[in-house]
């Protein structure tokens, strides 16, 4: 797959993503997208295979990562790289060549 048939693939299950959370009773704010700088080298944010999302309920934003398990369970079954621990808000598809 193309780097760009996979952010496409990527902005998709983004999507469907976004979709469930709120399905969830969770409200989304964007985090990084998309970046220059500011994540670790070859992040997947450079190349638009990232998305950090801030988690609300009820209005609050969610800063101890609580329900962010349920989302990646979710977008783990829809093709997404697993999260990386100290991240909870990170969505990313993998790509060759980066982890």
């Amino acid at each position: 797959m193309t780097l760009g048939e996979k952010q496409r693939a990527f902005s998709k299950a983004l999507a469907q993503l976004l979709l469930y959370a709120y399905e969830q009773g969770y409200e989304i704010s964007m985090g990084d997208v998309w970046a220059k700088t500011g994540h670790k080298a070859n992040s997947n944010h450079y190349i638009r295979l990232a998305a950090d999302l801030n988690l609300f309920k009820d209005g609050v934003y969610l800063t101890d990562g609580s329900g962010h398990d349920k989302l990646h369970n979710f977008w783990d079954s829809i093709g997404g790289a697993k999260r990386i621990d100290r991240d909870m808000n990170h969505y990313s598809f993998e790509h060759e060549g980066r982890r």
